[in-house]
């Protein structure tokens, strides 16, 4: 006790010195340093500390409105969660909501790097007469120790459009308008945009109710990765219950529902009033994964009050809110059930595919087994080697590619559709990359594949018990065999060894030659004013010289794949020395025979072999086409005299030429009229057609007897006849064209037209013929 009597005034000084330490750290924590506050001396807050900003309440008032009208948000910062970061939230009229942290983030940022134009003195701050007495704004936050109060008042003189600030300790100063607009955010905005509760990855199943029927949808065991993967139907679902869900079909609900921004907030009272409005509704339901979790259930449907482009969408669950919301989240939620089903065989993509393996169910038949090495791919069965990149990717690709025709209902029975036992069995491992927590690393897809059955096959799909029915011909591609491992070129010469094509189609042959000097000569078919068109004729040779199968598909064609009776043949006649052309020269021919369409492409064989292959669609594109001229419309302006348009129905438009340029003849206002003829002469020396239609007569639906539009043309000076065999000649310096009916040709909106001297009909682009039509009055495009 006496030695404790002796050390207790040392004990006391001890605790009043650590008593005043923390006191000393506690004031010195908001003080402001020398140095922060030199470099702060422009700003508005001579301190700022952004780690230490807890809390923020902007206040907005209305000029002139009562106390009551003022609306209020306060901020506020929350712990580190568990990805790190400190979540701002907002409390708006006494309920609390996630904030907008970009626009959290962005007001601070502007405090942050706030600077005054000028300081208002003392002498003249008469905070009422400044507005600051009842400010416009007011900015209040907690700061660690340190409070800050930043008010906007009323307008300054100068600059243009400046206003009165007040810091709290600081004083008044005048900041810039661009400044003030920064600071004014209203309150609504700071609520998160983000209407819907959930992301994808945090969902266990949804629900869609209403417009499009009841769609149920909920994950599936085997995941799958990616956002609409790894779904199936719900229990007791009318399409099936397990059935796989496509997953292109639900990302698109899945991405509607990340677009589902509010745009602006609504009340109660506004929602049920436009919902009232009418048009498509949809419930959204979402199953959150986290048994502890709510619910999410969203109501979409009725037009937004002002805004055309939005409809309503009303959040009853598990917090309520209701914001007008993009108009085109509404349609990928009402899709009928139908459309969600996946009938795709297989549902991993190509990059995640890891191995393939066929294991056939019939004596003697051999099996099959391909696995990825890093970017190449190995060749395990029925031996051991490597594949080319290109070989295993189509093999692949044309695997995922199989789209049933339908799904059979599941009391099926198997035997009576060829499925016990089952011909061969696929099995496609995949490693899904987008695989959430929980979910399995490795995705197995067995397929087992029935006997053929007059022309149809049907398929099991082991993962969801689903049985697809195809043809036999899609069917091919799950049974892929040594022919499918072919290298995918088909010919491989220089184009410029091409001396002549035949194409050979029901009711039609072309022929054509190159001449001496390389330029293509039309042989068949023979009629007044045809000619060849040499860029149509290389783009086929081309074609030929590069050609590559999308796939192999069988070693014979036998009588299937459409190629008992080919739809397309064409020969090349190939020169075999280097430079090509040269006369005399040893030639060889390369033959390929289109069949039936697969898919976009269609199932072909090359020369005198027997294996078919599928022919991708550049080659139909390129002879499937009349190869002739398509610059027999072209006229140069310099050259033309005159210009008649003489509409169906309608007074001809005489347009003179001159080395000055078009002018239409007894026009009332000039001015007009020098427009038009400038027009009408920038669209003949545009007037290239897209190609030729048809031969000989024009056939009625052409539009050309009588046509919408004969343009008669006379020229100044006859112009040379283009190159080539039966080239169109102006007749005594002048020619006439005919434009008829409009149509669609290989995806462009054309007018049918003929020129006369020309045995053929051609379709022209209508943007290329609608100056014509509109210079002579005549109404646009069909």
């Amino acid at each position: 006790m006496r030695r404790l009597r002796r050390h207790a005034t040392t004990l006391i000084l001890v605790a009043l010195a650590a008593a005043a330490a923390v006191a000393l750290f506690v004031l010195d924590r908001g003080a402001v340093s020398t140095d922060e506050a030199e470099r702060r001396r422009k700003h508005l807050f001579e301190a700022w500390r952004p780690d230490e900003i807890t809390e923020l309440t902007v206040t907005v008032a209305p000029p002139g409105a009562p106390p009551a009208a003022q609306q209020t948000a306060r901020l506020t910062r929350g712990d580190v969660d568990d990805a790190g970061q400190r979540p701002w939230s907002v409390e708006i009229d006494g309920q609390r909501h996630p904030a907008d942290e970009p626009t959290v983030d962005q007001l601070l940022g502007t405090l942050e790097f706030a600077t005054a134009e000028r300081r208002v003195s003392a002498e003249a701050s008469d905070r009422a007469a400044l507005g600051l007495t009842a400010p416009r704004l007011t900015i209040a936050l907690a700061m660690g120790p340190r409070r800050e109060r930043l008010l906007l008042g009323g307008g300054a003189p100068t600059p243009p459009g400046a206003v009165y600030a007040e810091v709290a300790g600081r004083g008044v100063f005048v900041i810039t308008k661009q400044l003030a607009a920064a600071l004014d955010v209203p309150p609504d905005r700071f609520r998160t945009r983000s209407f819907v509760p959930y992301l994808p990855s945090e969902l266990s199943g949804l629900t869609l109710e209403g417009a499009g029927g009841a769609r149920r949808f909920s994950r599936a065991p085997w995941g799958g990765g990616g956002r609409g993967a790894g779904f199936h139907f719900a229990e007791g679902s009318p399409e099936g219950s397990g059935v796989r869900v496509s997953a292109p079909a639900l990302d698109l609900v899945l991405s509607a529902l990340g677009r589902m921004q509010a745009e602006a907030f609504l009340s109660d009272e506004e929602a049920e009033r436009a919902a009232a409005s009418g048009g498509p509704r949809v419930t959204v339901t979402l199953l959150p994964s986290d048994p502890s979790a709510k619910l999410g259930v969203i109501d979409v449907g009725g037009a937004c009050p002002d805004r055309p482009d939005h409809v309503v969408a009303v959040r009853r669950e598990p917090t309520r809110a209701a914001a007008c919301v993009p108009a085109s989240v509404l349609e990928p939620l009402t899709e009928e059930a139908s459309r969600f089903v996946d009938l795709a065989l297989v549902a991993a993509p190509l990059d995640e595919v890891a191995e393939v393996k066929l294991s056939a169910g019939e004596p003697g038949a051999r099996s099959l087994e391909l696995a990825r090495a890093g970017s190449e791919w190995h060749l395990r069965a029925p031996e051991d080697r490597a594949v080319p990149t290109e070989t295993g990717r189509a093999l692949v690709q044309a695997i995922l590619d199989v789209r049933a025709a339908r799904l059979l209902p599941a009391a099926s029975d198997p035997k009576a559709l060829g499925l016990d036992p089952p011909r061969a069995t696929l099995r496609v491992v995949s490693t899904p990359a987008a695989a959430g927590e929980g979910e399995p690393r490795e995705r197995i897809e067995t397929l087992e594949i029935g006997a053929e059955l007059a022309g149809v096959v049907r398929v099991r799909r082991l993962e969801d018990g689903a049985i697809a029915e195809l043809s036999a011909a899609d069917a091919g591609a799950l049974l892929p065999s040594a022919v499918s491992l072919r290298s995918m070129e088909v010919f491989d010469f220089a184009p410029d060894q091409v001396n002549a094509l035949r194409i050979e189609r029901p009711g039609l042959v072309q022929r054509l030659r190159r001449t001496g000097e390389g330029a293509w000569q039309l042989v068949e078919p023979a009629g007044a004013g045809l000619s060849a068109d040499g860029g149509l004729a290389d783009e086929l040779a081309a074609q030929l010289a590069g050609l590559k199968a999308e796939r192999w598909v069988a070693a014979d064609a036998a009588q299937g794949y459409g190629l008992a009776a080919p739809r397309l043949v064409v020969e090349a006649e190939l020169t075999a020395a280097e430079g090509g052309g040269a006369p005399g020269a040893a030639s060889r021919a390369a033959r390929v025979e289109l069949g039936a369409h697969a898919g976009a492409g269609s199932f072909a064989r090359a020369g005198g072999g027997a294996a078919v292959f599928v022919a991708p669609p550049s080659l139909e594109a390129a002879a499937g086409r009349l190869l002739l001229r398509r610059d027999v419309f072209l006229v140069a302006p310099e050259d033309v005299a005159r210009v008649t348009l003489s509409p169906r129905d309608g007074k001809p438009v005489v347009l003179e030429g001159s080395p000055h340029g078009f002018t239409v003849a007894g026009a009332a206002d000039p001015a007009s009229a020098a427009a038009t003829a400038a027009r009408v002469r920038d669209a003949l020396a545009d007037l290239r057609a897209e190609g030729a239609v048809a031969l000989g007569s024009p056939e009625r639906h052409h539009g050309l007897s009588p046509p919408r539009l004969r343009v008669a043309i006379e020229l100044a000076r006859p112009q040379p006849a283009p190159a080539g065999a039966g080239a169109p000649r102006s007749s005594e310096g002048s020619f006439t064209i005919a434009i008829g009916a409009g149509d669609a040709f290989r995806g462009t909106n054309v007018f049918y037209a003929r020129r006369d001297g020309v045995s053929a009909v051609y379709a022209i682009a209508q943007s290329r013929v609608r100056p014509l039509l509109e210079a002579a009055g005549v109404a646009g495009a069909d």
